[in-house]
């Protein structure tokens, strides 16, 4: 426990005090000495001795004459959280002089192990819980052992017993910050939002994060549930910018056991995906406000390619092909209706009226034809889903558990 950070120990400690220190294992092998005359690997045998008694000792010029590898000092055993020694601190100097620095080194030495020794604690169960939230997400039914899954989410707070929706936050800085945002900064606002004692919360990879979330309601209250989590994600949009940051949330719908955590999951990766390329004017992407896209998606990418490049054909090769997509998803999502339409696209009804126009004899379709309209919305949708990104069908999934 020492051995790594034993030198570092001695270095910054002598440069305080002004007096060389010694560090050395239970066997009292230096492992950490700020004198470079010193030899690391080599016998301290006053160290040994008060390693294996676990007192502190005083060593005058004489009685360092008869210790090998001792120099005069005073010398105090190091001990962990569990009071076991594991190692000494010595300093060398005149005993009168250097024994008032004595206890304060071997407690800063205690304090800065046991420093060290929390904060791995705290790294390793941040790396378990990465690889849990990762494997809930990647479990499949019939292959993988959901007990297994569910003993260890326990350690983290999970009740079988009850319902979970996750959610997870996409983050990114904003142009123009320039100071580093810490991920425990990130990771304290979420766990200040949805942490509790039976919540998830956790990075999944760089600047994604995922947290599951309990229903402890009724049944008949879940729209209540889905609403609340909406109004904290919006509390945290405010927190991520005051941070100098921009986060998009997916939301999945409820699901009970590994099973139908790991659906969940999948829906709000999906809904974040989804929701960042056609919805910019929003960060809150719940997977019931997808729920034909969902279904577009689990068909496979070629169908999707073959779809947008059929229906989008009298477009090819326009120089005004932008305005008249941009008019057309406007115009669908408007409900048909021309004063809408404009205010969504900021421009006067006249040009409105004149892009329908060019629209409705490109295409050969009334306008107002639902039908017609709904098969050429959503060849755009799938195109703006499908730019530049992989194929995402393995996001998809066909349950509808629990839509509000």
């Amino acid at each position: 426990m020492l051995e790594p950070i034993a030198q570092e120990l001695a270095l910054s400690i002598a440069e305080v005090i002004g007096y060389d220190v010694l560090i050395t294992d239970v066997d009292g092998i230096i492992i950490g000495c700020s004198d470079p005359d010193r030899g690391l690997g080599t016998l301290n045998e006053s160290s040994r001795i008060a390693a294996r008694t676990g007192r502190g000792s005083v060593d005058t010029e004489d009685v360092a004459k008869l210790l090998k590898g001792t120099r005069p000092g005073v010398t105090y055993p190091v001990v962990d959280l569990e009071n076991r020694v594991i190692g000494t601190v010595a300093i060398t100097g005149d005993p009168d002089k250097v024994k008032p620095f004595a206890l304060v080194v071997k407690r800063q030495a205690e304090l800065y192990i046991r420093e060290r020794t929390v904060m791995k604690e705290v790294l390793e169960r941040e790396r378990n819980l990465q690889t849990l939230i990762s494997d809930i997400y990647l479990f499949k039914p019939r292959i993988n052992d959901p007990d297994l899954v569910s003993n260890r989410a326990e350690q983290f707070g999970y009740d079988s017993s009850l319902s979970y929706s996750a959610l997870a936050f996409e983050i990114r800085r904003v142009p123009g910050y320039r100071d580093t945002v810490g991920r425990d900064r990130l990771l304290l606002r979420l766990k200040e939002c949805f942490g509790g004692a039976r919540s998830i919360v956790g990075a999944m990879k760089l600047d994604l994060y995922v947290a599951f979330v309990p229903c402890t309601a009724r049944a008949n209250m879940e729209r209540d549930f889905y609403l609340s989590l909406e109004e904290k994600c919006r509390w945290l949009e405010n927190q991520f910018a005051s941070m100098g940051m921009v986060g998009s949330v997916g939301i999945g719908t409820l699901g009970r056991g590994i099973e139908g955590l790991a659906r969940s999951c999948k829906e709000a990766r999906l809904a974040l995906r989804i929701g960042r390329r056609t919805s910019s004017s929003s960060s809150l992407h719940p997977i019931w406000n997808y729920r034909v896209e969902e279904v577009l998606f689990s068909s496979p990418r070629v169908v999707m390619d073959q779809m947008s490049k059929r229906e989008l054909s009298p477009l090819e090769d326009r120089g005004d092909r932008d305005d008249l997509c941009h008019t057309l998803v406007a115009w669908c999502e408007s409900g048909f209706n021309v004063t809408k339409t404009s205010e969504l696209l900021h421009v006067h009804r006249t040009t409105v009226n004149y892009r329908l126009e060019k629209l409705s004899s490109l295409f050969r379709v009334d306008m107002r034809d639902f039908r017609e309209m709904s098969r050429i919305y959503w060849a755009l949708i799938m195109e703006r889903l499908n730019r530049d990104v992989q194929p995402m069908a393995d996001e998809a999934t066909s349950s509808s558990q629990g839509t509000p």
